[in-house]
């Protein structure tokens, strides 16, 4: 799934990419000044590596890591980051009843998806964990992943940093996971997945986010099986939709996890949606053709 993020129009302006976060993240600013434009452009890539150390779920050294392995036996005091992003995933899993869960770390890990790097027990759900000013706690052994969420959050973190610096307008895409800012409209192009793939503007924003993922690309095989990185909460298996659902919503972390949450057709979709100010469109392929539906208040153009 890839999304258009075109380079700023007026003024000094510069690109920039660098692969973070499992894909490639692009980064377009605009400024006064190239010493502004270069300081923050620089600022954002540090936010993002920042996040992709700290909450990696594939690093036996990250921050989150290390929480996995030893919040089960002892609360762990937690960085401003992981608190931020576990805070709201404990949020949407909440609202949404479930269908949002950071605990499906414990089914990745048995699919093979993710490393064994900790030890967990099945069983366990966003229940299971307790945040509170002092740090985190695991009821018992599990695995948080943050593959949900932590992309949109980094992207969130990376717009802060471009805008503490004086960048007056950007728009930075990791792998579909965008976030813009800045007076004008920027449109939205999502690659949907799955052997119809094609490239489709399918809606435009400004100064918000949007995420799109493209499940019906996501198929792999692992040890016989055909499994797909998007675990259904409610039967802890994973989810073989072939739906590319795009979500848009003031920050990207908000679309980034909401995305999960529409793809599994929860029935509290949206409200979901409504609390957090989001929209949400899905692709499906029906008969040669991809057909669109809205979710309320979402504006595009018809796929």
């Amino acid at each position: 799934m890839n999304a258009h993020c075109p380079t700023a129009d007026a003024q000094q302006r510069a690109r920039r990419a660098q692969p973070w976060l499992g894909t490639l993240v692009d980064i377009a600013a605009h400024a006064d000044s190239e010493r502004v434009l270069a300081e923050g452009v620089n600022a954002a890539f540090v936010a993002i590596a920042r996040v992709h150390r700290g909450l990696g779920s594939h690093d036996a050294e990250s921050e989150l890591t290390r929480v996995n392995r030893r919040a089960a036996l002892a609360k762990q005091t937690i960085s401003t980051d992981l608190r931020e992003v576990l805070s709201c995933a404990l949020a949407f899993a909440a609202c949404s009843e479930g269908a949002f869960d950071p605990t499906v770390g414990t089914e990745l890990v048995a699919l093979g998806l993710l490393p064994p790097l900790v030890r967990h027990a099945r069983g366990a759900t966003w229940r299971d964990v307790v945040l509170d000013e002092a740090g985190v706690l695991f009821k018992r052994p599990l695995v948080l992943d943050f593959g949900g969420i932590a992309k949109g959050y980094a992207v969130d973190c990376a717009i802060a940093a471009l805008r503490d610096a004086g960048v007056t307008r950007a728009c930075v895409n990791a792998g579909g996971d965008l976030r813009v800012f800045g007076s004008a409209m920027e449109t939205v192009h999502v690659r949907t997945g799955g052997a119809q793939s094609v490239l489709l503007p399918l809606l435009t924003i400004r100064d918000g986010a949007a995420a799109s993922s493209a499940y019906g690309g996501q198929r792999r095989r692992i040890r016989g099986r055909m499994v797909t990185p998007l675990i259904d909460p409610r039967t802890r298996l994973p989810s073989m939709t072939t739906r590319t659902v795009t979500v848009v919503a003031p920050t990207c972390m908000v679309a980034d996890a909401l995305t999960k949450v529409v793809a599994l057709g929860s029935e509290r979709a949206e409200s979901v949606l409504a609390r957090y100010g989001a929209d949400a469109a899905i692709l499906s392929p029906a008969k040669g053709r991809w057909r669109c539906t809205r979710l309320p208040r979402v504006v595009g153009n018809d796929a």
